[in-house]
């Protein structure tokens, strides 16, 4: 939570001091945003259902050509997509925040009801964000931080503490950003937790 400057931290902002929270969270740089939100990319989402389109084709040309049973499997195909092309027209109609980051932690309503806080995450895995779409992470208390949560989410918890796959997975396939947007975000209140080879991204993009 944010806390009131004294005039002790005033001086040794003035000094060049770099100050930290007491809950361990670093203000974020001058004229930095209070939070970072990442909605429903319709761009995205389009490429997609393009996607799912064709994949229907095959299913399609099959069901005049198949047998009874061979159809039935085809209506089944047909019926995924449906589904799965209606999923994604909903979701290209919300303006909602999916994905934020702010002072307080990471909040995903993919995954949880609730923000994951900045003490909660023991770290975040190293990305390629040249790549990569997803970002991982460590979890200090994996079954108490994702309880309640839906069983796909709480499974995470038991392959971090079973095999050390990291608990929390966030997606950016579908969001109006990239990783290193998310990433960035991070770096203005919690630098500490990303890998060392994430560090300074903003900085490494901005040099000629």
């Amino acid at each position: 939570m944010a806390r009131a400057s004294s005039p002790q931290k005033g001086s040794a902002q003035a000094s060049g001091t770099t100050l930290v929270a007491h809950d361990g969270v670093r203000p974020p740089a001058a004229g930095a945003e209070a939070a970072a939100s990442f909605v429903w990319s319709p761009a995205k989402i389009r490429v997609a259902a393009l996607g799912l389109f064709v994949g229907a084709l095959p299913a399609g040309v099959a069901f005049a050509l198949a047998g009874p049973f061979e159809q039935w499997l085809c209506l089944g195909w047909l019926a995924g997509i449906v589904v799965l092309l209606d999923g994604l027209g909903r979701r290209a109609s919300e303006a909602n925040a999916v994905l934020s980051v702010d002072a307080r932690g990471i909040f995903d309503r993919r995954l949880m009801t609730r923000r994951i806080a900045w003490q909660e995450i023991a770290g975040i895995c190293p990305v390629n964000v040249d790549r990569s779409h997803t970002i991982d992470i460590r979890l200090r208390w994996p079954v108490a931080t994702l309880a309640g949560t839906r069983l796909l989410v709480r499974v995470g918890a038991l392959c971090q503490i079973g095999y050390g796959v990291p608990a929390v997975t966030i997606s950016m396939v579908l969001l109006d950003g990239a990783v290193a947007d998310v990433l960035d975000a991070v770096a203005q209140y919690r630098p500490d937790l990303l890998h060392h080879v994430n560090r300074g991204l903003r900085l490494t993009a901005s040099t000629p």
